[in-house]
């Protein structure tokens, strides 16, 4: 009983201080509107190797349908956090995570597949308890709730 206590609370928390603004994510998934309206996004966040890493597994849905998945993988690096993210295309990104003010801003490139044009990256995120949205200069803010 104490022993597996224990190890909920180890996996609850992360491992690497630099992901401590990712905690709020951890263990729950989250679903919002897709960008471009192409569906319903939702996001399950995971401790991986007792809270090393964060994951983050969406898929997105059109018609009850998945049309489209991806995962990134949240890591401490030196002073700040890097991720790198892949998807169902064949797609590829990479970048880090700051922290700016009250969002956590992330900034890098992706694929969107093996011979996609390279495409910037930058969005931030404002977390909350149950929600957080999340605002890219290209489109509206979008709002993620929690749903378990």
């Amino acid at each position: 009983m104490i022993a597996s206590l224990i190890l909920a609370l180890a996996a609850s928390t992360p491992a690497q201080a630099a992901l401590q603004p990712l905690s709020g994510l951890a263990g729950h998934c989250w679903r919002g509107d897709a960008p471009g309206g192409a569906g319903v996004d939702t996001h399950c966040f995971e401790w991986v190797y007792g809270g090393q890493h964060l994951r983050d597994r969406h898929v997105v849905t059109a018609g009850g349908k998945p049309v489209y998945e991806g995962e990134a993988l949240y890591s401490a690096e030196a002073d700040g956090v890097t991720f790198t993210y892949w998807n169902s295309l064949g797609g590829l990104g990479r970048g880090r995570m700051t922290i700016s003010g009250d969002a956590l801003t992330f900034s890098g490139s992706i694929h969107g597949t093996p011979t996609g044009a390279e495409e910037s990256l930058a969005t931030a995120w404002r977390t909350g308890p149950d929600s957080y949205t999340i605002t890219d200069p290209k489109a509206p803010p979008r709002l993620f709730k929690r749903i378990d």
